[in-house]
């Protein structure tokens, strides 16, 4: 059975303090968090994972969200390392970040 999932994120409310950051970020995300250049598009980027990796949650149950390496293809779309049987969209406007998940079974 397929399943999805929907998450919606106010970019405003995202703290970056570390421990949080490590219970929600793969290590290869903190590593493009620390390339960001402004506080507000770290957030958004912050925003943009938690909604996702909510959202695939929503879809398959339970996950370690450090656990999930959200990166891009060669088209610039979200991927699930390891993970194709999960496809993913994330969206971002000026408050709020926006991600579904949809996992194919």
């Amino acid at each position: 059975m397929n399943k999805v999932g929907i998450d919606i994120v106010q970019i405003n409310r995202i703290k970056l303090n570390e421990e949080f950051l490590k219970k929600i970020l793969h290590k290869d995300e903190l590593l493009l968090l620390d390339k960001k250049p402004t506080l507000e598009s770290k957030k958004q980027f912050v925003a943009g994972r938690w909604a996702c990796k909510e959202a695939i949650f929503k879809a398959v149950g339970k996950i370690e969200f450090s656990n999930i390496n959200i990166t891009y293809n060669e088209q610039g779309q979200p991927i699930i390392l390891g993970h194709d049987e999960i496809l993913i969209s994330i969206s971002h406007e000026t408050d709020y970040a926006v991600a579904v998940a949809f996992a194919k079974k």
